[in-house]
């Protein structure tokens, strides 16, 4: 297979499985996929709960209030600080007295708007 076909196949397993998403209440993923000449390979998660549509960069604007939807930010919520070429870089807001948030590059398709 060629990087092409690999990218082409993402997308059509990507709107193919939207109707499965919607039938059974679930946000689906697909995870880094691996291939050779003859085959591919990737991790594909179904996690329950409310379909999350995924944003592409130009859906966000600097001051934004975001979270991140994966499991290590949970219940955290985040503020857009710099829109890159490909990531957005977001910094934790709403912490503790004495604590420091941390900046995070992340990928706009795992943010979500509040």
């Amino acid at each position: 297979m060629t990087v092409q076909e690999v990218k082409n196949f993402r997308v059509d397993f990507e709107n193919a499985v939207t109707e499965l998403q919607k039938k059974y209440g679930v946000n689906i993923s697909t995870g880094a996929i691996r291939y050779t000449d003859s085959e591919l390979r990737f991790k594909v998660t179904a996690r329950k709960g409310k379909v999350t549509p995924k944003l592409t960069k130009e859906a966000f604007q600097v001051g934004d209030i975001v979270k991140i939807n994966h499991k290590s930010a949970i219940g955290k919520q985040f503020k857009v600080e710099k829109i890159m070429t490909k990531n957005i870089r977001v910094t934790e807001i709403n912490l503790p007295k004495g604590r420091i948030g941390g900046q995070v590059r992340v990928s706009p398709s795992l943010l979500e708007k509040l």
